[in-house]
């Protein structure tokens, strides 16, 4: 067995982060390990790394003690959520830099940059800094860094968070390359469908293992979804059952409402690139709009045009009525923006930091205690007002965030990657919120990396270097590519659509 643990156990004073983790995974396996927020799997895998001592019990990695890996920290690789990039080197720079740290040979060096940079698409941009990255460039980049050498043990922290459909599957087709070379992968995912992948999958739920066994027999051969019952397990007992879906129903296609958002030829360059091309849509008030495209496409540029952050170079467009190029000012008086980080300080309270927002928003009196009371409230936060936000667990932390983004009711909302990296339990919640605020009359624009949230918007966009190249709902997107009478998944379309395009270019 490549890696054995007997009775593990970490604690962090009085809280037990893992308890009791007795499994094994034998040489060559592929192990998913998914769970709860705060359920005991960064831990877990910082101990098999010998990153950070068991409190108690024990874990045999590579034959050697968890304590003392001296002799096979060469043979062991590891993706931590917050991979170690260094901002001022280029992305050619970077993985050189982990090439000469695991002693790549320079025939194989050379072999697997090219493989590597081919399948994140990170070869256009080799010669620019990592600090200039997105956020989802920056984790593909750390995905090459890490896949750099050929370990006998890969360990990876939820590796594809905020990366793209495409991308995701070219870095499993690489994990499962790995393994048929017998490379031993431990995986912790959000990504339910890529824990499906696995050889076998263990659940964490308050640092214990409730289930551990091939995704066939955990979902008896298909019979419910791995969703399903990882929601299941780890739902509060006394809490009521949440719907499989959120419940709501999209708006007709056919509806005239008034427009939330303009956009008209709309394009912003740096220099001589040209991030945002000539994009044109209208979303009408009271919908969920949902801005799909792989890492760099442009998303966030055209986002922070919209929010009054970034002026456009040319084109024209409105937000909540107001001039993109003239009145930013006012559009962001008027919008709330949730960013992949979810914008708070770790370092306050949750009160501190709604009280914060309030302040930025001017709320006061009255309305600024009902709407503070509101948020805690919403964001299930009555126990935890005086909690650190840095203290609170994923879920927790998105919804407080998007609390003090609506704090001030603004009329329409731009959530970007809202639920990367939470457990599927607070996806669900979330979307539940987001559909109490739509039916409410605000307008939600979202984007997202997870094709089953992408079914819940009303209508869809997808942005492909720069330019648009699909609108439409989720039903007309499936429709069009479909082929007889079944309709293909909306990943599926992401991934033809792209690849189309490719084809196109070349």
């Amino acid at each position: 067995m490549t890696v054995v643990t007997k009775n593990l156990t970490k604690k962090f004073g009085d809280l037990t982060a893992v308890d009791s983790l007795t499994l094994s995974v034998a040489e060559g396996e592929l192990f998913g390990l998914v769970g709860s927020d705060g359920a005991g799997k960064t831990t877990t895998l910082r101990m098999l790394t010998g990153v950070m001592d068991p409190t108690d019990g024990e874990a045999s990695i590579l034959g050697c003690p968890s304590t003392d890996l001296t002799a096979v920290q060469g043979e062991i690789g590891y993706m931590s959520q917050r991979f170690g990039l260094y901002p001022d080197l280029t992305v050619a720079e970077n993985i050189r830099f982990y090439a000469d740290l695991f002693g790549v040979p320079a025939d194989e060096r050379t072999t697997r940059t090219e493989r590597l940079l081919i399948f994140s698409g990170m070869k256009p941009f080799t010669q620019r800094q990592a600090g200039r990255l997105s956020g989802g460039m920056k984790q593909k980049l750390g995905l090459c860094c890490a896949l750099i050498h050929k370990p006998k043990l890969l360990l990876l922290d939820e590796p594809t968070n905020g990366v793209d459909p495409v991308s995701r599957r070219d870095f499993w087709r690489i994990l499962h390359d790995l393994r048929s070379e017998g490379v031993t992968i431990i995986v912790a995912t959000a990504y339910l469908d890529e824990a499906e992948r696995c050889d076998r999958v263990g659940l964490l739920h308050h640092g214990k293992l409730l289930a551990c066994d091939t995704p066939g027999l955990l979902t008896n051969g298909g019979a419910i979804s791995l969703e399903e019952l990882v929601i299941a397990a780890i739902s509060p007992p006394d809490g009521p059952p949440s719907p499989s879906t959120p419940l709501r129903e999209h708006p007709a296609s056919g509806v005239e409402q008034p427009s939330a958002v303009s956009l008209d030829n709309l394009t912003k360059r740096f220099g001589t690139f040209t991030a945002v091309n000539g994009i044109s849509l209208t979303v009408p008030k009271g919908r969920i709009f949902g801005f799909l495209g792989p890492n760099g496409a442009g998303k966030s540029t055209t986002i922070r045009m919209m929010c009054g952050i970034l002026p456009p170079t040319s084109g024209k467009g409105s937000v909540a009525g107001f001039g993109i190029a003239k009145e930013p000012e006012k559009i962001k008086e008027n919008i709330g923006y949730m960013s992949q980080r979810f914008s708070l300080y770790e370092d306050l309270t949750v009160e501190e930091n709604i009280a914060f927002y309030a302040g930025v928003y001017r709320l006061s009196g009255i309305r600024r205690q009902e709407r503070t009371e509101w948020v805690i409230e919403m964001a299930g936060l009555t126990g935890r007002r005086n909690s650190r936000a840095g203290e609170l667990s994923g879920g927790w932390r998105q919804r407080l965030a998007l609390g003090c983004a609506i704090l001030h009711e603004p009329p329409i909302i731009f959530l970007d990657e809202p639920t990367s990296g939470v457990d599927p339990l607070s996806r669900r919640k979330f979307w539940e919120l987001i559909y109490s605020l739509a039916g409410g009359g605000v307008t939600v624009f979202v984007t997202t990396h997870y094709m089953d949230e992408a079914e819940y918007c009303d209508q869809l966009a997808l942005i492909y270097r720069g330019e648009l190249i699909a609108v439409g709902t989720p039903e007309e997107l499936k429709r069009e590519r479909a082929k007889g009478e079944l309709l293909p998944s909306l990943e599926d379309v992401f991934i033809e659509l792209i690849e189309e395009r490719d084809q196109q270019s070349s």
